[in-house]
């Protein structure tokens, strides 16, 4: 399976930046949407990355 370039770098820099994220995520002070925010960035993401494939690499 071929694995693209951004979707690693995406992942390398997720394990690398996760303890402050989750750090910032779990903040007393935060706004009730923090989470979500999150999971739209995640998803936004991942349907660009899948937009750049195309349909002919499925």
């Amino acid at each position: 399976m071929y694995l693209h370039r951004t979707a690693l770098l995406t992942i390398i820099g997720f394990y690398l930046a996760g303890p402050l994220l989750l750090d910032w995520w779990l903040q007393a002070d935060s706004h009730w949407y923090r989470p979500f925010i999150i999971w739209l960035v995640l998803i936004a993401l991942s349907w660009l990355i899948d937009m750049r494939r195309g349909h002919q690499d499925v």
